[in-house]
């Protein structure tokens, strides 16, 4: 899918996808083998740099001390990428969380650190090289003991909230047909076959972004 333009509403938005057969283009080209995903463009100006994310290993808290000394010498390392250097980042539109952490550490496996390095396996193996000191704080892990702290979902994007409480036992204590049973389907992964990457590639003033996303 192609964005060269400002995105207007499509179908999805319009709510005109819901209920009728849709053909599914890229099934084909899929299954062959032949679907060309983000991370795949080769016809690429240059030597692209590999860029790979290190995630925070505590769901709530702060970063006390990161050292990037070993990182930064590794073999290939171009650079390195923190909350110390990477400037002012919000949230976007639509994210609850800074798009990179730091000190403050919002959610498990938030982004910290981004190795920029020659090659994918020098950038990883560079990531394992930082080494982070965080303070954890407690957090609200258990859905069942919050359900009825958590804030209601206000009216946005997708138009005004649905939602009413009722009472579920007189309800059903009253109704004609009852049904008492238990259902159960196998684990289900959300494996999507395109992998998480992205390309970005400058040519004078105009940057091409290649990624793979939902839109």
């Amino acid at each position: 899918m192609k964005f060269d333009k400002p995105a207007t509403t499509n179908p999805i938005d319009q709510l005109s996808v819901v209920g009728k057969s849709t053909d599914r283009i890229d099934g084909p080209m899929k299954t062959t083998g032949t679907a060309t995903y983000a991370y795949e463009h080769k016809d690429l100006p240059g030597k692209p740099a590999y860029g790979y994310i290190l995630g925070a290993a505590i769901a709530k808290g702060r970063i006390e001390s990161i050292n990037l000394s070993d990182a930064k010498s590794a073999s290939g390392v171009r650079a390195v990428v923190h909350y110390q250097n990477c400037g002012q980042l919000g949230q976007g539109d639509k994210n609850t969380a800074t798009l990179l952490g730091g000190p403050e550490i919002e959610h498990y496996h938030q982004a910290i650190a981004l190795v920029v390095a020659d090659t994918f396996e020098q950038a990883r193996s560079a990531a394992e090289l930082i080494d982070v000191t965080y303070k954890t704080e407690k957090g609200a892990y258990d859905l069942a003991e919050i359900k009825d702290s958590g804030a209601n979902v206000g009216d946005g994007f997708w138009g005004e909230s649905d939602t009413r409480i009722g009472d579920f036992d007189n309800a059903f204590s009253s109704a004609p047909v009852k049904l008492d049973q238990t259902y159960t389907t196998p684990d289900q992964s959300h494996a999507m076959m395109e992998p998480h990457a992205s390309i970005a590639a400058w040519q004078d003033e105009k940057l091409t972004l290649w990624t793979s996303t939902q839109m």
